[in-house]
């Protein structure tokens, strides 16, 4: 019984024998009666790692009844089997001369470079500050001022005690808005009153102009007076100590409702509460001017302390109605 012999021990042979070109591979098919002179002819399929073109899907058969050539699959020759050669050399890439882009030439000349100048020759952009300017030193004169019974004569009371025989134990006098008690400042320099900063300094000038250097006391805070005073550094900031009474106390803050919502360093409407408490134990009025419209307030600041709007529609009028 004679063993049929197939493509596969055609590569096996030549593998075994280290067959590496296209005469080995014909010498090897012819012994095994593979080859063109044998009775058996090579199996129409391509040579072992040889590529095929896939055939159309629209062609029934590999081979065309008409005879068309063309309609054949292709077959790579045998010399497409031929392994690539182990190395091949790179070319070597050489160097060539860089020539620089050709220069364009303008229409018109460029504009002078600018004049570099120092911020201090330059100053500071024009500032449009919160209150109006005219009536800034009134509307603060209002709402800081203190009522006395120490004015002129009140000659219809004094009459009016005579004609109905009663003694006139003291003067009467008009009442007179003075500030000779002094007012204590307390500026807020929090992030959320940083876009106030000039403000801020501007209200302390002009207070110091109506009451004096003198019976004005400047003190700064962030966010809240509990967490520390001072007219200095940080470093040298103490708890917060109400003046003595009388005077009055002018908050240059947002109170806790200014700036960002979810700012973790924001003073609490507790804090404020225990400061303006211990304020008012003290006998002193509270005065805050807060950059902040009247339809944002709290309702507790109405009970709490006098509240007058930081902004360019507030007048004297509007203060003297709402700071007793």
């Amino acid at each position: 019984m004679t063993r049929e012999i197939w493509l596969g021990d055609l590569v096996r042979a030549a593998t075994a024998l280290g067959v590496t070109d296209a005469v080995g591979w014909a010498r090897v098919a012819s012994l095994l009666g593979l080859g063109p002179g044998s009775e058996r002819e090579l199996p129409e399929e391509p040579l072992p790692d040889t590529p095929a073109f896939p055939q159309p899907a629209s062609t029934p058969s590999r081979r065309d009844p008409a005879g068309d050539e063309s309609a054949r699959p292709y077959l790579a020759p045998p010399d497409a089997v031929r392994p690539a050669p182990a190395e091949e050399e790179s070319a070597v890439l050489v160097p060539v001369a860089h020539l620089p882009p050709r220069r364009t030439g303008w229409s018109v000349d460029p504009l002078p470079a600018p004049r570099s100048t120092p911020y201090d020759e330059v100053g500071a952009p024009p500032q449009l500050p919160l209150l109006a300017p005219r009536s800034t030193a009134a509307v603060l004169h209002a709402a800081l001022a203190r009522v006395t019974p120490e004015g002129d004569l009140d000659v219809e009371r004094a009459a009016d005690h005579l004609a109905r025989g009663l003694p006139l134990a003291e003067i009467p006098r008009r009442p007179l808005p003075t500030l000779r008690y002094g007012v204590q400042i307390l500026a807020d320099i929090s992030a959320s009153m940083e876009p106030f900063a000039r403000d801020v300094e501007d209200v302390i000038d002009q207070v110091r102009s109506l009451v004096g250097v003198a019976g004005t006391r400047v003190l700064r805070f962030a966010d809240c007076p509990s967490r520390g005073v001072g007219a200095g550094p940080r470093g040298s900031w103490r708890p917060y100590q109400p003046p003595q009474h009388g005077t009055r106390v002018l908050l240059l803050s947002g109170l806790g409702a200014v700036g960002p919502v979810f700012d973790p360093h924001r003073g609490t409407e507790r804090e404020w509460r225990e400061v303006l408490l211990r304020i008012r134990q003290h006998g002193c009025d509270t005065v805050a001017l807060v950059p902040l419209p009247e339809r944002l307030w709290p309702a507790w600041w109405q009970s709490r302390l006098r509240v007058v709007a930081w902004d360019r529609g507030t007048t004297v009028g509007r203060v003297i109605g709402g700071v007793r």
